[in-house]
């Protein structure tokens, strides 16, 4: 009689056990047919665009930043300016949430580039960055003489920048790309998305982890 209840206890530690490692099999299961989906489906975009041209442009520190700072990281870049009263501050809290999913030890890094280099100093850039309590140990904003943030964003990362001259809202001086341009180890754009809508943003943190595993 007195080992009825030490069975019971065993059939249930048993049970337990089995039930638990059942939902471990399946956890793992689901997450694997989920990243062989999203590989499938990122497959189709993670294609060659472009190789970034080399560069030379000022952060928001007054340092140099050329691509060979870059190489050897998975980067992101999207194109902004502070005074901006509509898409931009969307496009940052976009690469803000995504930036905080990614870990700090990871080899990436993100790059915003200023549509008005001549308003956007460093110092600008820098209290932009603070007011909105962004990580500026692997964020960059980038600035310099207009010709050669032009260079970039135009020509070489391939946003669109184009003076507003039909404005409704006064600060809203430029017309330019709201899409973010992933870039991989080796300089070359990769992929494009969508800036400000959240499904391509969850498309970009499985495209940013698939090329953190390119060698």
């Amino acid at each position: 009689m007195t080992d009825q209840p030490a069975k019971q206890a065993g059939h249930r530690l048993e049970w337990l056990v089995w039930s638990a490692l059942v939902v471990t099999v399946v956890v793992i299961a689901v997450a694997f047919v989920r990243d062989r989906l999203q590989d499938r489906v990122l497959g189709t975009r993670l294609q060659f665009v472009a190789q970034v041209p080399d560069f030379t442009l000022t952060n928001q520190f007054a340092q140099a930043v050329s691509l060979t700072n870059l190489l050897g990281q998975v980067w992101v870049a999207d194109v902004i300016f502070t005074t901006c009263p509509m898409s931009c501050e969307q496009m940052t809290r976009r690469m803000h949430a995504l930036e905080r999913q990614i870990s700090d030890r990871a080899p990436v890094k993100f790059v915003s580039i200023t549509a008005y280099p001549q308003n956007d100093s460093p110092a600008v850039l820098k209290k932009y960055a603070e007011e909105r309590g962004l990580d500026q140990s692997r964020w960059h904003f980038l600035t310099g003489l207009k010709s050669n943030v032009y260079e970039l964003s135009v020509h070489g990362m391939k946003f669109a920048v184009l003076d507003n001259t039909n404005r409704v809202i006064p600060d809203d001086l430029f017309i330019h790309s709201t899409h973010f341009a992933l870039v991989d180890k080796r300089g070359n754009i990769r992929g494009i998305f969508e800036g400000t809508e959240e499904e391509d943003r969850q498309q970009l943190l499985f495209a940013v982890r698939k090329l953190l595993r390119e060698r």
